[in-house]
């Protein structure tokens, strides 16, 4: 009895664990979507959907959502419009040679 409990069972626990493990470690090993930080509305989008800029001389890199990006284009253009009505969309003023 001792003899088979030595050659079945224990190699049969062993796998049993051994596959346990093995699994365990696939799903963990999962590839994982990358979630970055707006810098302005600090809400998390994945990497593919922010654009990084360089900004300033200390080589600090910012992520900004397209959201974002498009709220300052939209009060840009209102700024422009209120400031200077002669300027046209290309920013060139209308008075010049």
């Amino acid at each position: 009895m001792l003899f088979y409990f030595f050659i079945f069972l224990i190699p049969l626990a062993i796998w049993i664990i051994l596959h346990l493990v093995s699994k365990r470690e696939g799903e963990e090993s999962a590839p994982k979507v990358l979630l970055e930080e707006c810098a302005l509305c600090h809400e998390e989008f994945p990497m593919d959907e922010l654009l990084e800029k360089e900004v300033g001389g200390y080589n600090r890199v910012y992520c900004f959502c397209g959201g974002c990006i498009e709220q300052l284009y939209r009060e840009y253009q209102a700024e422009i419009g209120q400031s200077d009505p002669k300027r046209e969309r290309t920013g060139k003023s209308t008075d010049g040679p």
